[in-house]
């Protein structure tokens, strides 16, 4: 219940009418908001580029380690560390770079507009082939106009391109700060437009990336990854995302496969170095086995030791048989007949022994036959010394031959042991090499081995990742939101329209309905008038012109409100002031003495405004130069001052010529007997006293009235002015004062105040 009383004394405390009144009033202010707002949706709309986003979506394979072993949580952080990594990855200059590598960025075509630029992605009318010279042409536009299809014009500095000289198509052209060569491309339709390229640096481009690639994850649980590029061109944004997309999981194979490449080419190298000690120790080997006609060291040491023995053998039996032919030599000079005990004598000397042996038993048999002398036996004997001198030469050369073979031998058996005494260490140094060879072989073998399985390893290698939706080309752009934007145009119109209403309100220090002027007051409201049709330059009287009008209808209302506070007839005497001037107070004072004036009571109004008189102005009586003034010194007659109008019963005094000191003209006793005199003629005397706000003639005014009618007037008169009604009240102790609303707007739903009276105020006043 108290929520209830609250929000109901909240909605209470909003003036209705005041809104109303404000909101009226800046109706046009209203609509030129909402006109603004509407054109600023319009030109953002219309002068917007539109903002393209291409989407795609990756998932990371994560090893569930932690799930399998029951630690959820755990295999939750780690899901969010790897996918926390891969975001850092892919937002990092490091992959930045790889897509620039990989996506041709170097130089960007736009078609240059009134307001917004178009970026001609792969279908640009020309290409542009440059060489830098200076980094000062980097993000610089370059303007170009094409003329024809043979010619064009460039500018370096601006897009004014009307001074700048022709150029021809497919002609090097060179600048301070680039050598580039322009040719047209199948895209080329002539037409008077111009162009512009960018040659866009490595910074502006990962600038570019950093600000427009977004890689977020999606879900988590699910391990998904979302990677999306925004620019003004669409193409461009589904070709940037596929290039990423490519590039990552490129470089995710080959961050999984780097460790076995690695290996592989440590195996390369090693096996290259063992390749060639191996070809040393193969070349050593062959050397060796050409030096040394051998392979088999051992086997030549034993044969070695074969040989020497065999020398020696050799050595001991050419000896034997030295001796042989040295007995044999003796045994030819003892006898003559010779006992062979070897064989080793060659053929031909066996055949001289035993020819000698047959010569000498053949002699032995001519003998027996002949004489000593005897020329057979002479013969004999020659032939027999002929034959053994023969047999004995062959004996010397024999000797001689078997002691040169002794000579050889000796010669071979010191070579033999020469050399005998060189292969150990050539055999040790041998063996060495033979088991480094067969490590180093073995070694090989291994390695070719891992080599293999490493490779096998890599051609099998697949990356975690897997595309599982690939860009594509955007269809409506996300900027700008063409209903969100006029939505917000509008919220922002309802929005702005608030605030300044409310502003309006609550600056509004404006009396402007019947209740606000009841909320700031505590004198008895007599009631309200409304606002005059006609515009009028000077107060004037209208009631016998339009008696049937609402200001009339509202007049006759106050005349009626009044007879419940006049009640004694004695009371005759009315005052009409306000705070300032300008709030009606004259045309409240006039209008009103006629509406009295019409009930046949005769009605007198006084213009006691010296200082800026209308009475006579709003009877059309242009004449001043007579009235209240010279009435109070004496310079006149009242009756001489007296002038009638055309209502009947109705007559008025203007205030005459402005006196120096109006304050002392009231304050002497001539005003009393001007009010007495009044009271002898008239049965309602209405005073037009001085705003009480500027001058203190009306408050004296104001102690000769019976009752002070207090004129505010509806969106004139400040909230402040209320407090000088207060003041009258409790500092100056008018008791008698009652307030009319003036110049209410006719649509406010107040009404006019017919028959309103507080009956409070009444039966106060009454006592």
């Amino acid at each position: 219940m108290n929520t209830y009383q609250n929000h109901r004394e909240e909605f209470e405390g909003i003036d209705f009418s005041k809104l109303k009144t404000v909101f009226s009033k800046n109706i046009v202010w209203v609509v030129l908001i909402f006109v603004l707002c509407a054109t600023t949706v319009y030109l953002v709309i219309r002068w917007t580029k539109p903002l393209y986003e291409s989407v795609s979506e990756l998932k990371l394979d994560v090893e569930a380690n932690a799930t399998e072993l029951g630690i959820t949580s755990l295999a939750e952080n780690q899901n969010l560390n790897v996918i926390s990594g891969e975001i850092e990855l892919l937002r990092s200059k490091l992959f930045f770079n790889k897509i620039i590598e990989n996506f041709d960025l170097n130089i960007s075509y736009f078609i240059a507009g009134a307001v917004l630029t178009d970026e001609k992605y792969k279908n640009a009318p020309f290409k542009v082939d440059y060489l830098i010279k200076d980094n000062r042409i980097y993000d610089r536009r370059i303007y170009v106009q094409l003329i024809n299809q043979d010619e064009y014009k460039i500018s370096f500095d601006n897009e004014n391109l009307s001074e700048e000289q022709l150029q021809k198509i497919g002609e090097l052209v060179t600048h301070d700060w680039l050598n580039f060569t322009l040719t047209l491309t199948e895209n080329y339709v002539e037409g008077d437009e111009n162009y512009f390229f960018v040659i866009n640096s490595h910074g502006s481009l990962l600038n570019y990336f950093d600000e427009n690639l977004v890689v977020e994850p999606l879900n988590l649980n699910a391990n998904t990854i979302k990677i999306a590029i925004t620019d003004f061109n669409k193409y461009k944004a589904r070709d940037l995302v596929n290039t990423i997309d490519s590039v990552y999981l490129e470089y995710s194979q080959e961050e999984k496969t780097k460790e076995n490449k690695q290996k592989i080419e440590w195996l390369n190298e090693e096996l290259k170095q063992i390749e060639g000690q191996l070809e040393e120790y193969e070349n050593y080997f062959e050397n060796f086995t050409i030096e040394n006609r051998t392979s088999d060291l051992n086997q030549d040491l034993k044969n070695v030791i074969g040989i020497i023995n065999g020398l020696d053998s050799q050595k001991v039996m050419l000896g034997s048989r030295i001796s042989e032919v040295e007995s044999l030599k003796a045994d030819l000079n003892k006898t003559q007949r010779i006992e062979l005990y070897t064989s080793h004598l060659p053929s031909f000397l066996k055949d001289n022994v035993q020819a000698l042996n047959e010569l000498v038993l053949e002699r032995e048999r001519l003998g027996l036959s002949y004489s000593e002398t005897t020329f057979a036996l002479t013969k004999k004997d020659k032939e027999i010394d002929q034959l053994k001198s023969g047999i004995l030469k062959n004996l010397d050369d024999l000797k001689d031959r078997y002691i040169h073979e002794i000579w050889n031998i000796e010669e071979r058996k010191r070579v033999l042991q020469s050399n005998f005494e060189t292969l150990p260490g050539k055999s040790t140094e041998y063996n060495k090499k033979q088991r480094f060879f067969e490590l180093y072989e073995e070694f090989y073998l291994s390695l070719m081995q891992s080599k293999a399985e490493f490779q096998i390893a890599e051609a099998g290698t697949t990356t975690q990742f897997k595309i599982l939706s690939a860009a594509t080309l955007p269809g409506a752009p996300i900027s700008p939101k063409s209903l969100i934007i006029i939505g917000i145009g509008f919220v922002a119109g309802l929005v702005l329209n608030f605030v300044f209403i409310s502003l309006q309100y609550l600056i509004h220090n404006k009396i402007t309905t019947f209740q606000e002027l009841e909320n700031s007051t505590s004198s008895p409201i007599l009631g309200s008038v409304p606002k005059a049709k006609e515009k009028m330059e000077n107060t004037s009287l209208i009631i016998d012109k339009k008696p049937k009008s609402a200001v009339s209808e509202a007049l006759r209302s106050i005349r009626t409100n009044i007879e419940f506070i006049l009640t004694n007839e004695r009371q005759r005497v009315i005052s009409v002031t306000s705070t300032i001037s300008g709030e009606g107070k004259t045309f409240i004072a006039v209008n009103f003495g006629g509406i009295v004036a019409l009930t046949k009571k005769k009605v007198v109004i006084v213009d006691l405004d010296m200082r800026k008189p209308r009475v006579h102005l709003a009877f059309n009586e242009n004449e001043n130069h007579k009235g209240v003034s010279t009435v109070l010194i004496n310079k006149h007659k009242v009756q001489d001052c007296i002038m009638e109008t055309d209502v009947e019963n109705l007559n008025f005094i203007p205030a005459g010529p402005t006196p120096p000191n109006p304050s002392e003209l009231l304050l002497n006793g001539a005003f009393d007997d001007l009010i007495n005199d009044l009271k002898t003629q008239y049965d309602l005397i209405i005073l037009d006293t001085p705003p009480a706000g500027l001058v203190t003639d009306g408050l004296l005014a104001m102690k000769k009235a019976d009752l002070a009618i207090y004129i505010i007037r509806a969106n004139y008169s400040k909230k402040i002015f209320t407090k000088t009604l207060d003041r009258l009240v409790n500092v100056n102790n008018f008791k008698n004062i009652s307030v009319v609303l003036n110049a209410v707007p006719r649509s406010s739903g107040n009404g006019y105040g017919y028959g309103y009276y507080d009956e409070k105020s009444i039966a106060k006043e009454s006592n």
